[in-house]
């Protein structure tokens, strides 16, 4: 007997089930979302490619009476789900108003907003039997139409999820359900594209004409990758409850578990052990801590997915596109976080402030912010965690092996972006190899490059030199240590470069900016902060380790302006 194929790029649930795809199964979601009761909204915010649009499908099949009259409920034959008879009664009973923004990336405003009409009137032409029906009213088959046509105006494609759900009702006597997929997808783009205000406005009015107060409404679900603040989006809407990644409801519904994948695991009898599956695709954690101490952790389900198909290990979820404010973000991080964010590179953990409500306005300049924003996107996770009112305290780690080599793909993607990837190679060759002229060279004509690339309003200049630290830590990860802000000698040095090979040379750096009102040259300033590392013995620690050659670096600078002052320490044993 063959076995099932796993599915790459198949969201649909009744295509899944009817082609006989390999399928995990998730339909205990159905029983937990009914379990949650009344709330009128429900809002579950999960990374990419966690399975979301699958799941909704399969909501949407479950419930939906098919306009056709046929019946869905041979798509559940066998799954967990139909132990339940009290629930499957509910099976095919509700009209369905089923939208997905997926894909919605458009570089302005005016695009996006023809993508969101097309959308919207794709569902009102699935239900244009409303059109036949004696039930209506004219003036409503005339609206409808209207919006099918596209012979309407902004105002009532806003309104539209609000009309639609009210002739439903009026047509089946029974409330519609709402399923809305990705709705955070165009605000994305408009954040992007700086169109925020224009997206954050339609989408305001189409969630809250809906949504609030809507008595046509059974209830609604609705997935996306963030918990955009609810007083940038669902401000006004009562009854509602998001469930994000630290939440315990719906913990398992989103994602693969360990057994799930081990079950996938040994049906295909892949060549590589668990263990090392284990090792790349899981540490998503979810949920509040259990008595043990430990976290419900998850898989992305399409790394697993290519896992399988390819029959090799190897990082799929860097290649699925969407990372743009996620280089942004972290090209814009302080310099302390550019710091914490290496250490997380190098396998620590950093204690940061997070909060699952997102304010797209802040990522760029809040520390908080920016952290949740790399957490619930899926970038990073926590090892430890503690909640409070209003926010939470968690030790943030890369998940595994996967993510944490795509975090080091994309802090690279900045020079490249840059046009100068080649050069800051040869620098940092130039560096270990104690070519501290050529290495001075490069690094000013490097900064002077970049400078467009990195210089974002609001974002201190010194912040740019520490992304070059970054890169630097990337590219040397296998052979140095890279650490920072360390106490040494007579004080605390801004980086040092440790080799693991103590035969091989070493760097110590110091930064110094040099303010408007300073009367002294670049390079007087640079000569300040080589001095400052011999004053303060910045290169002790690095000779305990056993280091004989350690380059002295100064670094000042001035806005745009930087000047480089060097030597070389070497130590006879």
């Amino acid at each position: 007997m063959s076995k099932k194929i796993i599915s790459q790029g198949i969201h649909d649930f009744k295509e899944l089930i009817e082609r006989n795809f390999y399928y995990v199964d998730k339909s205990m979601f159905i029983h937990e979302l009914v379990a949650q009761g009344p709330n009128k909204v429900t809002i579950i915010p999960r990374p990419r490619r966690f399975g979301k649009t699958l799941n909704m499908t399969m909501l949407k099949y479950f419930f939906e009476k098919p306009l056709d009259g046929s019946c869905n409920a041979h798509l559940f034959e066998g799954l967990a789900i139909t132990q339940y008879t009290e629930i499957m009664a509910r099976q095919g009973t509700h009209p369905i108003i089923f939208i997905t923004f997926k894909g919605i990336k458009s570089s302005t405003w005016e695009k996006c907003y023809k993508e969101l009409v097309d959308v919207i009137v794709e569902e009102c032409e699935r239900h244009k039997n409303l059109l036949d029906s004696n039930v209506i009213d004219q003036s409503w088959k005339d609206h409808l139409k209207a919006l099918i046509d596209k012979k309407t105006d902004e105002v009532d494609y806003a309104k539209s999820l609000y009309f639609l759900s009210k002739a439903l009702h009026a047509m089946y006597q029974t409330k519609p359900i709402i399923l809305i997929d990705e709705y955070d997808a165009p605000m994305h783009a408009g954040f992007e594209f700086d169109y925020y205000e224009k997206i954050k406005n339609f989408m305001y009015s189409f969630f809250c004409a809906g949504l609030k107060d809507n008595n046509n409404l059974e209830f609604s679900v609705i997935t996306g990758i963030l918990r955009i603040s609810k007083e940038s989006l669902f401000s006004g809407i009562n009854n509602t409850a998001t469930f994000s990644l630290l939440n315990d409801v719906y913990a398992d519904k989103f994602g693969f578990t360990h057994d799930e994948v081990a079950a996938i695991h040994d049906y295909y009898k892949l060549p590589f052990d668990l263990t090392e599956i284990k090792k790349w695709y899981n540490g998503y954690r979810v949920g509040s801590e259990k008595e043990d101490g430990t976290f419900i952790t998850m898989y992305n389900p399409w790394s697993i997915i290519e896992c399988v198909s390819n029959k090799k290990i190897g990082p799929f979820w860097i290649n699925t596109g969407g990372h743009f404010l996620i280089q942004e973000t972290m090209k814009c991080a302080s310099a302390e976080d550019k710091d914490a964010l290496q250490s997380i590179l190098d396998g620590n953990a950093v204690t940061q402030t997070i909060n699952d409500a997102i304010v797209f306005d802040t990522i760029y300049t809040d520390s908080s912010s920016m952290w949740s924003f790399l957490v619930f996107t899926g970038y990073l996770t926590w090892e430890a965690r503690t909640d409070m009112i209003g926010k939470t305290t968690a030790a943030l780690i890369a998940p595994n092996f996967e993510v944490q080599d795509a975090l080091k793909t994309m802090v690279m993607s900045w020079f490249s972006s840059a046009g100068i990837e080649d050069t800051f190679k040869e620098m940092v060759y130039a560096l270990i190899n104690l070519n501290l002229p050529y290495f001075g060279e490069l690094f000013s004509e490097s900064v002077m490059a970049s400078v467009s690339f990195f210089d974002v309003p609001k974002v201190r200049p010194e912040n740019m030199y520490h992304a070059f630290v970054l890169g630097m830590f990337v590219t040397l990860a296998d052979t140095y240590v890279i650490t920072s802000n360390l106490e040494a000698g007579k004080g605390r040095y801004d980086v040092a470069i440790v080799p693991k090979d103590k035969q091989q040379p070493g760097a110590v750096f110091e930064f110094k900016r040099k303010l408007k009102k300073d009367p002294r040259t670049l390079e007087q300033v640079a000569q300040e902060a080589l001095e400052q590392i011999d004053e303060r013995n910045y290169t002790l620690p690095l000779k305990k380790q056993g280091v004989t050659q350690i380059a002295k670096v100064g670094i000042a600078f001035q806005g745009k302006e930087v000047e480089v002052a060097f030597a070389v320490e070497k130590t006879i044993l």
